[in-house]
Order: C-alpha cells, then structure tokens, then sequence
C-alpha cells in the first residue's frame, strides 16, 4: 500500500523521555505587521521582540542552522480564527506552540531524492517549507529526505518510524518520528549517529 502525500508539518506526539506532553506548549505572537500566513504543523522561531503579551515568533526558515523554536498545535481563538481556521497574515494572531526542546513530532518526508531508509534512524535532517492549505487548515511542511546526514547543523533528528498500517516505512512520503535538533532552548545541537 503506497502512503498519501498529504503534508502537514509536525505534529506534536510525545516527548523524548516519555513524560506527559501536556503542559509543552506555550502562547506566542505573531503580530499583523506580519504578513505571512500561520497554519497548525507550522515551524517557527522567536525573534527576540515582545508583542501583546507574548514573545514574538515568525515562520522558521527551513534548512541547516536554521533554528526552530516549535511548531504551531494551535491558535488562542480570534474573529479571524474562528472564521478561518488558520492565522491569516497580517493579521494579530496567538499561536499555541509546542516548544519543549524534548518534544516529538511526526512528519512527512518528501520523497525528493528517494525515500529514507530505516538505518537512517539517530541521523539529522532538515526541513523543505511547503504553503499551508486554507482548506485543511494544515501546514505544508515536510522532511527533506535528500539532507538526512549526521551533520549537527541540520534541523532535527529522526527518532523512529511512524508504526500505523497507513503508513509504509522507507517508501516515499512515510512518517516519521523527530525532535528539534536546532532548538532556541537547546544548548547545543548534536551530530546524528
């Protein structure tokens, strides 16, 4: 059975060291002079300034040495997400973020450059950007499958296989399980295994 190619950047599973994943999750800003659209699954990172409350984060660049803070698991509720569903740009938006430096995540790869292997368990890699879809209200982000490597400046670590029957391991657009290895709270990033 082949998997779908259904993106929606990452969502929060668990965490490294098995404790409850309530309580992993904190309330940011993304302020209307923002003009990028915010979707659940989406990467982000702080960037140093304080808005309505909150620390202010923007959409993550993907890519090596690029950090991310967490990804989107939600929004404080507003007119325009209520109406929406999703964190319309340029508009005030409060992302709920799941920033804990030991939580997982599940993503997509994106099959580019072929599949990634089950050896490549423990190893690094980074993320491609993918648009966000008003109908689903997902993220469009995923694994890039051709940067997996145990280069300490890729952007997170591949912690397992996603064990579910819709989805088939080492085919192209499988599941994975990961963590930040990038992360703005993390001391320091390590070098896949």
């Amino acid at each position: 059975m082949a998997n779908t190619n259904a993106a929606f950047g990452g969502k929060l599973v668990g965490s490294l060291l098995g404790a409850p994943i309530n309580g992993a999750v904190n309330t940011y800003t993304a302020p209307a002079s923002y003009a990028t659209d915010l979707f659940i699954g989406d990467p982000v990172v702080v960037t140093g300034a304080r808005a309505s409350g909150h620390q202010v984060v923007n959409l993550a660049t993907a890519g090596s040495t690029n950090q991310i803070t967490g990804f989107i698991v939600g929004f404080e509720p507003t007119p325009g997400i209520v109406s929406l569903g999703y964190g319309a740009a340029s508009t005030l938006r409060f992302p709920i973020v799941a920033d804990n430096p030991e939580a997982l995540f599940e993503l997509q790869e994106d099959a580019v450059g072929g599949a990634i292997a089950v050896a490549s368990i423990g190893l690094n890699v980074n993320l491609v950007s993918g648009s966000g879809s008003a109908f689903t209200k997902k993220s469009g982000w995923l694994v890039d499958s051709s940067t997996v490597a145990s280069d300490a400046t890729c952007q997170l670590t591949i912690r397992d296989i996603v064990t579910r029957v819709d989805n088939e391991e080492a085919t192209a657009y499988a599941k994975y399980i990961c963590s930040i290895n990038l992360h703005t709270r993390r001391l320091a990033a390590v070098a896949g295994i």
